[in-house]
């Protein structure tokens, strides 16, 4: 069994249903969609079947985390072994749930081919990246509740993460977008590793990537 953050309170799945709609608020000016989905409710439709789909994977196949049981915050940690999506998987996280159904049923059938054709671009620009360690811990959809962001809270849940990184010896990566979002990682201690675009979705991302004070366990990609 993999060993996982003690400092932190790691989500029951009922905790973790009860967040997604505080997810969704956190997420709802999201950068990376809204060059693809320029319309607000569109936007908010397919924000909505990210964290649905994806979430999904995230939780069956690693953690979800927040500082206490007030889940006013969710950081979600997966070890690079597990990030594998085959159909089998998928199906096994219950990805094409009924909520992902129910917000994708707000959206065209172009705008759904265009959600899809989106993440299989990032997929390909991602593959290209020869800087990904071979083992990492990939951090997803860090968010902070309205109600309380500029306090930190943030900054402390990502910071405990780094330290259960050097516990273990291996380096935390993660994919950004915008410059505020950038410097947030980099005043934590993350360096980037690269950046992907694709010109047809308008699409950049930043890795970023924090490396354990203790040296990484997983080698590079590069030779």
């Amino acid at each position: 069994m993999k060993p996982e953050i003690k400092e932190l309170h790691k989500l029951t799945e009922e905790e973790m249903a009860g967040a997604y709609e505080m997810m969704c608020r956190s997420f709802r000016n999201y950068p990376k969609l809204i060059g693809t989905f320029p319309d607000w409710d569109d936007r908010q439709a397919a924000i909505e079947m990210v964290l649905r789909y994806y979430g999904a994977f995230d939780f069956k196949y690693g953690s979800a985390y927040s500082l206490d049981e007030t889940i006013s915050e969710v950081l979600m940690i997966m070890y690079s072994e597990e990030v594998d999506y085959s159909d089998e998987r998928l199906a096994a996280a219950g990805c094409d749930s009924e909520e992902f159904r129910c917000a994708a049923s707000r959206l065209s059938e172009e705008n759904i081919k265009r959600w899809w054709d989106f993440f299989e671009e990032l997929d390909r620009t991602e593959a290209e990246l020869e800087t990904i360690p071979e083992q990492y811990l990939y951090a997803d959809f860090l968010c902070v509740s309205e109600e309380v962001q500029g306090q930190g809270r943030g900054s402390k849940i990502i910071q405990a993460a780094c330290r259960f990184a050097d516990e273990i010896g291996l380096p935390l990566m993660l994919f950004t977008n915008g410059a505020e979002d950038i410097r947030f990682y980099q005043k934590n201690g993350f360096r980037i590793i690269g950046v992907t675009r694709s010109e047809e979705f308008g699409l950049e991302n930043t890795y970023v990537m924090y490396e354990p004070e203790h040296g990484e366990q997983g080698a590079s990609n590069e030779e």
